[in-house]
């Protein structure tokens, strides 16, 4: 793909975002790898309740927090032409939140009950505090790097980030193990390393130069006439329709995620600290050599990336019914594989939408998908924590397969490597 002519002093702009985007995005992927929302956050919860809805919630919370509020916030950036404050000022409280939680944990000791209710309070306001930072943090990258650098940016984060993942999941394991500290000690740990993660992270934010993007708007519009207009952009723009219903699905297809580990120690018999740094290895592998695939081919064509990322989502509750029939072997390759979608789909979507939707709809189509999906992820952790009690694992991963399938199948239909109109 021919790649236009960038005048030298815009390209050493975007080389300088480069560098504080991979940094930030490096240090906020390694905290939240370590904390592990499929793996050591669910095996956490699970030492707190028995309550399976419960367990499934905190599995996705943070994406839940993450994605609700956006579309207010897109309302409210149509006032102002730069983001870059939006985004590094709420940072500066928000990574705080899991540092404090450690703090806490290791207060509060074994008291169950306020343990839960300690670490809902911090991680909701974190994921919440993340989810006000979403939408100027997507429009800082649609701005400040061009398409190239912005996919070898998301690419190499979850290649570096994967490989030490990779490398200290041994560590974690250790942690977790019969030879650590012990509860909750040993999860106080490694919120606590988590935590001081995210709060550096803090730092190469203050950094980034903001370059251009749209021109703000005198006027807010009020909710009566900001809603039918975004019924109006859903009705009469085609792609983005359809990628709001794809990220709908995909959202939708976690309600399994939360329930792996207890598949693999409660229907499969493997001890919580064998299966959760293993399979948590495991994915990071896969995540690894996703994000050096998507580091190559993003640049080159996003969409098929997108559709080997959902194979790959196909590929997991396949092997999670297999490895009921002949044991947890096919589990592992599960998260193998899913470490390819879960790093990199929704990476490789947002860098789609950034791109077709232009500076002047990015805010509120971001926004407003990030919304919609939030929806989806309410429901998910019912759906799949209701499913579990009364039909079991294999009836939820039959219907994670069916919701990615159709996602899929969406994905071929109506995704194109295209440019919005901006005229339109």
């Amino acid at each position: 793909m021919a790649v236009a002519h960038v005048p030298a002093a815009l390209e050493a702009i975007y080389r300088r975002n480069f560098v504080f985007f991979l940094i930030d995005n490096i240090l906020f992927n390694v905290a939240m790898g370590i904390m592990g929302i499929t793996t050591v956050i669910p095996a956490f919860v699970r030492e707190l309740t028995d309550v399976e809805i419960l367990i499934g919630l905190s599995g996705n919370m943070f994406a839940i927090g993450y994605t609700l509020p956006q579309l207010f916030i897109a309302r409210l950036l149509r006032r102002h032409a730069r983001k870059k404050w939006w985004f590094a000022g709420p940072n500066i409280p928000v990574r705080l939140m899991m540092l404090l939680f450690a703090g806490l944990a290791l207060t509060i000791g074994d008291q169950r009950d306020l343990l839960l209710l300690a670490f809902l309070v911090c991680y909701g306001i974190a994921a919440l505090g993340d989810g006000l930072v979403g939408v100027p943090w997507a429009d800082l990258v649609g701005t400040s790097l061009d398409p190239r650098w912005r996919a070898r940016m998301l690419g190499l984060t979850v290649a570096t980030s994967g490989t030490m993942l990779l490398t200290i999941s041994p560590w974690i394991g250790s942690i977790l193990g019969a030879a650590g500290p012990g509860f909750p000690t040993n999860y106080a740990t490694l919120f606590g390393v988590a935590g001081t993660l995210l709060a550096l992270s803090i730092i190469p934010c203050l950094f980034i130069r903001e370059l251009p993007g749209a021109r703000a708007h005198d006027e807010l519009p009020p909710m009566r006439m900001f809603l039918p207009e975004l019924a109006t952009m859903l009705r009469e723009d085609r792609p983005f329709r359809g990628y709001v219903v794809i990220r709908a699905l995909c959202s939708l297809s976690l309600m399994a995620a939360p329930f792996y580990i207890g598949y693999a120690t409660t229907g499969l018999g493997l001890a919580s600290d064998v299966a959760v740094p293993t399979l948590l290895a495991m994915q990071m592998i896969g995540s690894v050599a996703g994000a050096l695939t998507y580091t190559w081919l993003g640049a080159r064509d996003n969409i098929a990336f997108i559709r080997v990322a959902l194979v790959c989502a196909a590929l997991q509750p396949v092997c999670g019914l297999i490895a009921g029939l002949v044991g947890p072997w096919p589990l592992y390759l599960g998260f193998l594989v899913y470490g390819v979608a879960a790093s990199n789909l929704l990476i490789s979507l947002l860098n789609w939408l950034v791109n077709y939707a232009g500076a002047e709809r990015r805010p509120v189509y971001v926004g407003l998908s990030n919304t919609i999906a939030a929806l989806a992820l309410l429901a998910a952790p019912i759906i799949g924590g209701t499913i579990v009690a009364r039909l079991g694992y294999p009836v939820l991963f039959g219907t994670t397969l069916l919701v990615v399938a159709l996602a899929m199948a969406l994905t071929w239909r109506v995704l194109r490597n295209t440019v919005r109109d901006r005229a339109a």
